[in-house]
């Protein structure tokens, strides 16, 4: 078996498990209702896209890494407590075709769970804001479609990257409920580390200059900066500077990257690392 077919044999298999769990067609419903609530309690929506963004950008922050960290915290978990893990890997898959077939189909559920609801604020957004706003853009000052569709891509890379992370944790965990408390420590790491790192170093006197590049590394920082960068920006600050683009993406990317890699070593070395601890602790007490 190709590895091709290896990870399109499991994507579809982990696809249809998605598809069978009703949990998440509620999760987008409730997404979606969070953030039209959010957009409509702000007005953003009524004026235009840009100041839809505005209104969106800080809870995202929060909302799409608790939707990704739901859709991935139990990602490879329930296969191991269940045995069937082991039933699959007596099949000729590899664990990093098993890996990267379950985390492509947890990301195609992240589009219709955490995308469709963006889309429909957006298509509101389109047929409802004030006429003098609904002008497709003919330079970079003027509010467009086109910086919503950049917004909503990078929502899912954004939580692509949470996604990632959070199969990771599943792969650590031993049951539900650590999985449960793993994946909230991720979470609020995540959302909090990031800026609270950023404020300790800047209270220490590290030049302003840093942030910046400081604001690339960690997921929400990337994602702020990229938005900034390429969307908000756009419109009233053309000269642009917030973050650099390349670092900010790689950030995104690496850290769906580490996490796919950190549950592939946590499943084909798990076991044997458990096994030391537990032969170390038994020499220990005798």
């Amino acid at each position: 078996m190709s590895a091709a077919t290896g990870v399109a044999t499991v994507f579809r298999r982990e696809l249809a498990t998605v598809a069978r769990t009703p949990g998440y067609g509620v999760l987008a419903v409730g997404l979606l209702v969070a953030v039209g609530g959010l957009v409509a309690a702000g007005g953003g929506g009524a004026t235009g896209f840009v100041p839809a963004v505005v209104d969106l950008l800080l809870p995202t922050e929060a909302l799409v890494p608790l939707a990704a960290v739901v859709l991935g915290y139990r990602a490879l978990l329930t296969d191991g407590a269940s045995g069937e893990l082991a039933v699959i890997r007596t099949y000729p898959v590899r664990v990093g075709e098993y890996v990267a077939g379950v985390l492509l189909a947890r990301v195609v559920a992240l589009v219709g769970v955490v995308g469709v609801p963006y889309a429909v604020v957006g298509v509101v957004v389109w047929l409802t804001a004030a006429p003098d706003t609904g002008i497709f853009a003919t330079h970079s000052g003027i509010d467009s479609p086109v910086l919503y569709l950049r917004f909503l891509a990078f929502v899912l890379l954004f939580g692509a990257a949470y996604v990632s992370l959070a199969a990771a944790v599943s792969a650590l965990a031993s049951s539900r409920r650590s999985a449960i408390a793993l994946g909230v420590l991720a979470l609020l790491a995540g959302v909090l580390g990031g800026d609270l790192l950023l404020l300790r170093s800047l209270g220490a006197g590290a030049p302003a200059s840093t942030i910046p590049g400081s604001l690339a590394v960690t997921p929400n920082g990337a994602f702020r900066g990229l938005v900034f960068e390429h969307v908000v920006g756009v419109a009233f600050a053309p000269a642009g500077g917030f973050v650099s683009t390349t670092r900010a993406v790689g950030a995104l990317v690496g850290w769906t990257l580490v996490g796919a890699v950190a549950s592939g070593v946590t499943l084909a070395y798990g076991r044997r690392v458990d096994a030391a601890v537990e032969r170390v602790r038994r020499g220990v007490r005798d």
